[in-house]
Order: C-alpha cells, then sequence, then structure tokens
C-alpha cells in the first residue's frame, strides 16, 4: 500500500508539472521577400572594417596583429625607425587588437580608421 501511494504521488507530481504554457502572442511571420524586411537606415551592411595602421619601432623585430582570442590577423617585418603601414581587414564587431612586438604585448582600440602608433 505504501508503494502504491509512492507511485501515485509521483505520477501526480509529473502530469501537473509537465504542462505546456502557451501565450497569446501570435507567432511572428518571416518575411517573404527582401522587400518586407524591416532595416534601420543606418545598417551598412559591412561585415568588416579598413583601418590603415602604421607601426614605428626603435629595433627591427617581427610585429604580429592578433585579435583579442589570439586570432592572428597579420604579421610584419618593423625595421628601426622606419614607418610601416599597414591595410588592417578586420570584422566589424572588433574594437581592438593586440600587437606583439619583441616578447610584449600592446591593446591598441580601433577607435579611427586611421592609426599611428609607435612602439618604446
Amino acid at each position: 500500500m505504501k508503494n502504491f501511494i509512492i507511485l501515485l504521488f509521483s505520477l501526480l507530481v509529473l502530469t501537473t508539472a509537465c504542462s505546456k504554457k502557451t501565450t497569446n502572442d501570435p507567432d511572428p511571420v518571416p518575411p517573404q521577400n527582401m522587400e518586407d524586411l524591416d532595416i534601420k537606415s543606418g545598417f551598412d551592411w559591412k561585415t568588416t572594417k579598413d583601418i590603415q595602421l602604421t607601426l614605428t619601432a626603435r629595433a627591427s623585430n617581427i610585429v604580429d596583429v592578433q585579435s583579442d582570442e589570439g586570432k592572428s590577423y597579420q604579421k610584419a617585418f618593423l625595421a628601426a625607425d622606419v614607418p610601416y603601414t599597414m591595410k588592417l581587414t578586420v570584422p566589424s564587431y572588433e574594437e581592438s587588437v593586440i600587437l606583439s612586438f619583441m616578447g610584449k604585448e600592446v591593446n591598441l582600440e580601433l577607435n579611427n580608421s586611421t592609426i599611428n602608433y609607435e612602439f618604446q
């Protein structure tokens, strides 16, 4: 009898706990063609952005431009006291990059389309 009561109680809990919740909100209707899309006027459709990055160093060595996750975007050899300009193309969501040069890392904010940086 005790097992029957436990089984009955378990079934009661399972049947009442698994109820489907319904809402009165209608399902959104997906657009049927491009003209039906609701797009903000400032949206530019670009998935990348271009940065002109000019680097200068007092010593010659290789610089590695990386994402915050460590993905290498571009490597270049910097000659001592000679500015090196590169066109860096990064995903549009990227707000900063890491410059690795001679064992040191620098976090560089991508706040402009033209950036100059000098390693000390």
